[in-house]
């Protein structure tokens, strides 16, 4: 099982679930299990990445504590 955080609330994840959430929603994700976690993120608009949206570049760290 995995947890997902979303603006201060968490949830549990499994294989098959789908969370939609806000460009502007805070998120966070756990692996609290013992096998590798996959996540596969899909964005709507097409040709809305860009170059600056490379994996060194993509998010920022939040600040805020945690609530796991």
């Amino acid at each position: 099982m995995w947890l997902y955080q979303v603006d201060g609330e968490v949830f549990p994840v499994s294989e098959g679930t789908i969370v939609r959430v806000s460009p502007d929603g805070k998120r966070a994700l756990k692996n609290t299990g013992s096998t590798d976690m996959t996540m596969l993120c899909i964005q709507y608009k097409a040709n809305a990445f860009t170059e600056a949206d490379s994996p060194m570049t993509d998010g920022e760290i939040l600040q805020e504590p945690l609530k796991w």
